[in-house]
């Protein structure tokens, strides 16, 4: 194969530009457009197609060679529309320019995708907690099932080789340069007047992020200000958002924000600043150090993740959580003879190092790769690792144990952890000899012996097993069956029947497809019937070990709220033992109390029907009269139980960062649901700054 991505005929490449806005999605649009219009220039007889939302699209390639078609504004609809017109063009590749949830019906391993950093795994506080859900469901989805990953900079690419989620052995280097339209020499009059009032003036071009560092950059200024020449000021463009919360206690300085320019101004605000100021916490690249270094204009920036990489010796950098650093720096600047003059010279090399071509290259060989890579996952046979916690199931556990021993998959450990039973459990675990590893030591309860189990073991696909169910033959073969055709799924869970002390069948557990809203009405998922990859436990920590009853539920609502991606198989795979020493049965009040905690803190609130069985329990179950009260009132629990939701609906209304929470809870079952009222909530959410505002 030749490593430019020749071949003896041309390829039709799909491209995918639904996650790009122009201006919103910041530098990854002009990246994506310039590797792209040199891949039409050196590739002529190649086949574009660029799929985008309606209106214009957020790049544009004028070539004969180059198709754009727009789609539906929602994701599920434009996604349907690009299956058919893929299934009638029949690509040979698909490039997706950033990874998203929904996508179109294309085989995985022909796919490319672009990522520049995967920032939120290193910052996740810097997003919402659904925000962060999502981004990570959808970065999972691309790393795991991918056929190649595209990304800036050595140091993107380690950070994404080393994932744990990535599972492609195809991330290759596309970095950018600088883009055509960037290159204009701009004259006097270019410069914004805001801009022109200043004697000197510092630059710093980014959205108002937190990643981009903003606030400590205002303090560095504010300590650097007395010390530098009067009239100097600081200079922002890009988007105002958030400007209001990030400028506040900084209002008396001389700083102005000029949103979005036409590139005649920005690239005079360059060739002007005397400096630019990129103090930011996480770059996958740092696009305008290339800007800067075109005009000659010295670069302060960040010591730390792909910004060295870039700037090379030409910039001054220091730690950006340093605020008297980043002060000396823009006082350095001002006043060191001739260090000015040296970053500009070092400028020139580092930005003539960067072109089009070589990341053009890369791609075109990228998609060749990609569309001859087989559409099937290479089966994997991943250790399967169970923990089986136990106490006083004596008259259980050998059932329990014989059902994992008589599976047919064969990459299995199992380990028992004995919370030092005083019945025949330990007689029955010496029985089976080297078969099994056990321990029978006291334990601080249930989740505290799984806790201490899963860091005994050693399996990428986790699970456990209480010494009162079944696991139902072939299940583990199943399971790991499931996992390998869904790489990207952290934890799957398949249907149950409950089952009475002798074994019989008595009825079946109430699972249902996965979404994060049904999980919230009741726990849909069986416990002995769910599996999950180590890497997600890895994320969310163990088990609950405060918890006395409800330790499975809060770890499913916990791995969802991680951003998990969560899956049910319609396939029977346990049995859950139902009786009257079960802990379940014999604790309901305290079930209640956890369930509603663990609700309010994973999910903002508690679902009606939680509210229902709460004053049902109470009413017809707790209270002596409450049979009676049961026949003649059936439905009379539901009154307390409407003003109790009521009253959390008030609540939740009065704390801002619930009722955000919920709402996106919300918005996603609508859209979901309704599509159509899905699309006007978009719609109305890029119209409107106060609406963003309201629940960002």
């Amino acid at each position: 194969m030749n490593i430019n991505g020749d071949q003896t005929g041309p390829l039709t490449v799909a491209v995918d530009l639904y996650p790009l806005v122009a201006g919103v999605s910041g530098g990854i649009v002009p990246w994506i457009h310039g590797v792209l219009r040199e891949m039409v220039r050196l590739y002529p007889d190649d086949r574009i197609v660029l799929f985008h939302r309606p209106g214009r699209p957020p790049l544009e390639i004028v070539a004969p060679n180059v198709d754009h078609i727009a789609l539906d504004n929602h994701p599920v609809a434009y996604y349907a529309e690009m299956t058919r017109h893929c299934q009638s063009m029949r690509p040979d590749a698909l490039l997706r320019s950033y990874p998203q949830e929904e996508g179109p019906d294309f085989p995985f391993p022909r796919q490319v995708f672009v990522i520049p950093d995967i920032q939120h795994e290193f910052f996740p506080d810097f997003f919402q907690t659904a925000v962060l859900a999502a981004r990570r469901r959808a970065f999972a989805t691309a790393l795991s099932r991918g056929g190649a990953i595209a990304t800036m900079t050595d140091h993107s690419r380690e950070t994404i080789v080393s994932n744990s989620w990535t599972m492609t052995d195809d991330v290759f280097l596309m970095p950018a340069a600088l883009p055509e339209e960037l290159q204009e020499t701009p004259s006097k009059t270019d410069l914004p007047s805001e801009a022109a009032a200043f004697d000197r003036f510092f630059y710093m071009p980014a959205n108002l992020w937190p990643h981009k560092n903003h606030r400590r950059l205002f303090e560095a200024f504010k300590l650097a200000l007395p010390h530098l020449p009067p009239k100097t000021g600081l200079v922002l463009t890009g988007s105002p958002e958030g400007l209001q919360e990030s400028i506040k206690g900084f209002e008396d300085l001389p700083i102005v924000h000029l949103g979005f320019l036409p590139h005649k101004q920005v690239a005079a605000l360059f060739a002007n600043a005397t400096a630019l100021v990129y103090f930011s916490l996480f770059e996958g690249f740092g696009m305008p150090l290339l800007e800067a270094f075109h005009h000659g204009t010295p670069v302060l920036c960040s010591n730390t993740t792909s910004l060295p990489e870039v700037g090379g010796d030409a910039v001054l950098s220091c730690d950006p959580t340093d605020v008297s650093a980043m002060a000396n720096l823009m006082l350095r600047i001002t006043t060191e003879e001739g260090l000015r003059e040296n970053l500009s010279e070092k400028a020139k090399l580092r930005v003539a190092a960067y072109d089009w071509a070589k990341p053009a290259h890369s791609l075109r060989a990228a998609l060749l790769r990609v569309s001859q890579n087989s559409v099937e996952f290479k089966p994997r046979r991943p250790l399967v690792s169970i923990v089986m916690p136990t106490r006083n199931h004596g008259h259980f556990i050998r059932a329990s144990i014989d059902s994992m021993l008589s599976q047919s998959y064969d990459n299995v450990e199992l380990l028992v952890m004995d919370g030092a039973s005083t019945d025949d459990t330990v007689e029955i675990l010496k029985s089976y000899g080297d078969r099994i590893r056990w321990i029978s030591e006291p334990d601080r309860g249930q989740a505290d012996a799984i806790n201490k189990g899963m860091k005994l073991l050693n399996g990428d696909i986790l699970a456990y097993l209480n010494s009162d169910d079944i696991l139902l033959p072939d299940a583990l073969e199943t399971v790991v069956g499931f996992f390998n055709d869904h790489p990207e799924c952290d934890m799957m869970y398949g249907n149950a029947d409950y089952i009475d002390a002798e074994g019989a069948v008595i009825g079946k557990y109430n699972t249902a497809s996965y979404s994060f809203e049904r999980l919230m009405q009741d726990c849909c998922v069986c416990q002995p019937a769910a599996f999950w990859r180590r890497r997600i436990a890895q994320r969310i920590g163990p088990f609950d070990a405060s918890l006395q009853t409800a330790m499975d539920y809060e770890y499913w609502l916990r791995m969802a709220t991680s951003g998990a991606i969560i899956y049910h198989m319609d396939s029977k795979l346990a049995q859950s033992r139902l009786h009257e020493d079960a802990k379940t049965l014999a604790m309901r009040g305290v079930i209640y109390g956890e369930v509603f905690a663990i609700c309010e803190k994973h999910g903002g609130y508690v679902s009606l029907s939680y509210y229902n069985g709460l004053w049902a329990y109470r009413l017809y179950e707790a209270w002596s009269w409450g049979p009676k009260l049961r026949r003649f009132l059936p439905h009379i629990h539901r009154i307390p139980a409407v003003f109790g939701f009521l009253a959390q609906v008030r609540d939740i209304r009065r704390d801002k960062r619930r009722s955000q929470y919920v709402a996106r809870t919300a918005f996603n079952e609508i859209d979901r649901k309704l599509p159509w009222a899905g699309s006007l909530i978009r719609r109305a959410w890029f119209r409107s700054a106060a609406l963003r505002r309201r629940f960002q």
